[in-house]
């Protein structure tokens, strides 16, 4: 017999080559089942609510499992945290129902983007670096147009296990005006590089480079995905993935 799991993580995303198991890249589902083999002495696949790309960090990524019934989550926890070393952590580990679904289940994400406005060596790794001169004003005033549901092809691709590019932003801000800037955004789902790619965009439209009407006419009228700035890898969190409150 078995038990579902729902694993809460942290992990640099410096360390490994995004969270999908790949063939020959340490990859951070590969990290996670790995250990979990050591110490169950049998195979466990895990299942995670979406995929990191190589590079981002997370503060709260979610996974499902099934490990034998009757296990002591506490000691497994503290087991895995032994074995994975000091890139990744494990924070939470609890039984959940056997319809949970990580992916299937979550009702929203929220992912966090850090830009430092100066060189600062000790945020190289978290941050993107963007100098020169930025008017944050055209931000602020284009966000509200990315808030709500609208189709985000132009902003980014979808995967094999989607079958349209609409996305509902419940939320999206920019916090700071000197010289650091963190952009946060909140949606039911996201397509693949979808934040980066609308960071990068924003960031090109603080600079002049183009418009709130070039912004307006990749929205909802999105064609295939073009070429624009996609931001750094580096800079960007998953900060919260969102469940029903019957398995938070």
């Amino acid at each position: 017999m078995a038990q579902k799991v729902c694993l809460e993580l942290e992990y640099d995303g410096s360390a490994y080559h995004g969270w999908q198991r790949q063939r020959e890249e340490p990859t951070v589902q590969a990290a996670l089942e790995g250990a979990l083999r050591t110490i169950l002495r049998e195979p466990v696949g895990v299942v995670g609510q979406g995929r990191t790309d190589a590079g981002v960090h997370a503060e709260a990524q979610t996974a499902h499992a099934q490990v034998p019934e009757g296990t002591d989550l506490d000691d497994l926890r503290k087991r895995l945290n032994g074995l994975l070393g000091p890139n990744c952590a494990v924070h939470r580990l609890v039984t959940v129902p056997e319809d949970f679904h990580a992916r299937f289940s979550a009702l929203s994400r929220t992912y966090r983007y850090q830009i430092v406005r100066r060189p600062a060596p000790l945020k190289r790794r978290t941050h993107w670096l963007v100098e020169g001169s930025l008017d944050l004003d055209r931000v602020h005033q284009a966000l509200p147009l990315l808030r709500g549901e609208h189709d985000f092809g132009w902003f980014g691709r979808h995967s094999r296990e989607m079958d349209h590019t609409r996305c509902h932003v419940q939320g999206f801000t920019l916090e700071g005006s000197g010289e650091l800037l963190t952009f946060r955004i909140t949606a039911n789902r996201f397509l693949h590089n979808m934040v980066r790619r609308l960071v990068g965009e924003l960031v090109e439209l603080a600079r002049g480079r183009w418009d709130r009407d070039d912004l307006t006419a990749r929205i909802d009228h999105p064609g295939p995905a073009e070429a624009g700035l996609t931001a750094p890898a580096h800079g960007l969190f998953l900060e919260r993935v969102a469940y029903p409150e019957s398995i938070q």
